[in-house]
């Protein structure tokens, strides 16, 4: 059985402005979104100048007075608060991420859950964004989505997996209530690689269908194969659909792009 809820009834606690642009860092490329517009900056061989930088924002009209960089090239860890020691964020690292000096860490707190991020940043981008939008803010996906998962999941009984698709890789976190069990991102180029790590960690957690709702943030046509897949063994499925603006079908992460813009 397929259910689908109104997008962001319940995940609405996004607080940007229809004149707030968020740039999203990945692994080819940086995408501008705004509410009006969308814009990918394609990565060539070549690091980019910040003049080059510039002249495409410019040429395209971007209106960058309230920027945030929203980092999605590398995944995050999660680290309860109370662990946490903002002066050593690297340490979170070096078990789950592999980095070298090519890469700054970065960490952020989201006070509600009493939980840490902890993500890679790419030393040249930082260098980069610093030369062209040095007042932007800074934030990593997983640190976006978590709090309004939390708060959706608050007060329900069974636990709620949540899958995020996206262009190579699909981001899962689980919850129960409003905790946190489980947070990670898995690489993903085909259904059965999502299938297996999907099936694994319903596993690792004994996980039976019944014991758990499944929700998949966005439903896009790119993905039917994968929901198809799922509902092999889960016969309930939901899913967060957007309805305002339209993503375009080929984008890297259609989701955000909907949540962003809202």
């Amino acid at each position: 059985m397929e259910t689908g809820q109104q997008f962001l009834m319940q995940l609405n606690s996004n607080k940007k402005t229809f004149q707030d642009l968020s740039i999203l860092i990945l692994k080819d490329g940086f995408s501008f979104c705004t509410p009006e517009q969308q814009h990918f900056f394609g990565l060539e061989t070549e690091t980019p100048s910040p003049d080059a930088l510039k002249s495409w924002i410019k040429y395209h009209q971007i209106n960058t007075e309230n920027t945030t960089l929203v980092y999605m090239d590398h995944p995050a860890v999660t680290v309860p608060l109370p662990l946490f020691d903002k002066e050593q964020p690297e340490l979170y690292l070096k078990t789950a991420i592999a980095i070298d000096d090519t890469h700054i860490v970065h960490g952020e707190t989201i006070d509600p859950l009493d939980q840490a991020i902890v993500y890679p940043i790419t030393r040249k981008w930082d260098t980069l964004f610093k030369a062209v939008l040095p007042k932007a803010s800074i934030t990593h996906l997983t640190a976006q989505l978590l709090p309004d998962l939390a708060k959706f999941s608050f007060g329900k009984t069974k636990k709620n997996m949540f899958v995020h698709l996206r262009q190579d890789q699909f981001d899962l976190f689980l919850f129960q209530g409003g905790q946190l069990l489980l947070q990670n991102s898995f690489p993903q180029h085909n259904v059965d690689d999502f299938l297996y790590y999907l099936f694994y960690v319903t596993e690792q957690f004994y996980l039976k269908p019944e014991q758990f709702n499944l929700t998949f943030l966005g439903k896009y046509e790119g993905f039917d194969e994968y929901y198809l897949g799922a509902r092999e063994f889960h016969e309930s499925i939901d899913y967060f659909e957007p309805h305002y603006p339209s993503p375009s079908p080929i984008h890297p992460v259609p989701f955000f792009l909907s949540y962003n813009s809202l």
